[in-house]
């Protein structure tokens, strides 16, 4: 349903593909546990949790850096590697305890700062590092 080979280009083969980490999404959990009580209600929230992680992807192939993201609607971006001019990661303390964080990633030119942020990837130091290789 949110395959990511229609947006590829020639001769552009995928190394990595990742979803959000399940431990970022504990506040809707919370929610649904404080609803247990009617069963209808913790259900929806956690088919749309499910459906918001499967459907938000990050992306790296051999030519450039991507995200999908959106359950019905889609917003999927991607730069290529010429362009990455810095990658970042930020962690909090919960990061660093259950290993996942936010990985942005700046272009030159963009002038906003950040033009992709990675959220909530597991394992983001070895997402980063990945990047970091391929940026010339």
């Amino acid at each position: 349903m949110w395959e990511i080979e229609q947006h590829l280009q020639t001769d552009e083969i995928v190394e990595f593909v990742e979803n959000p980490a399940w431990v970022c999404y504990w506040p809707w959990f919370l929610l649904a546990l404080l609803f247990i009580w009617t069963i209808f209600i913790p259900a929806l929230i956690i088919f749309y949790v499910a459906l918001h992680r499967e459907s938000s992807k990050c992306i790296i192939t051999n030519k450039r850096v991507a995200a999908r993201i959106g359950i019905v609607s889609e917003r999927f971006k991607a730069l290529p590697y010429t362009h990455i001019t810095s990658v970042g990661l930020r962690q909090g303390i919960m990061g660093k305890i259950f290993n996942y964080g936010d990985i942005p990633v700046d272009t030159s030119g963009s002038g906003t700062g950040i033009d992709i942020v990675f959220r909530c990837m597991p394992d983001p130091l070895k997402i980063k590092k990945m990047i970091d290789n391929h940026i010339p």
